[in-house]
């Protein structure tokens, strides 16, 4: 299941950020390893992204309105 994406560091100014291509585990960890030995500036890191606040994982249903 493709659930992991890159998440990365630069060491030099301190901007972080998350990819939005989502792979599967061994594949993400691969690729990181890949992209800190030839970007040595960026720290990356294969992560399961949380979801943002504002988009909760279920919704509840609706309640029926009163009458």
């Amino acid at each position: 299941m493709k659930t992991y994406a890159i998440h990365w560091k630069s060491i030099v100014n301190g901007n972080i950020g998350t990819g939005t291509k989502r792979f599967e585990k061994e594949e993400a960890e691969r690729l990181a390893i890949e992209l800190n030995e030839n970007y040595p500036e960026i720290n990356h890191e294969a992560v399961i992204p949380a979801l943002p606040a504002s988009e909760p994982a279920a919704t509840e249903p609706a309640s029926p309105p009163n009458r």
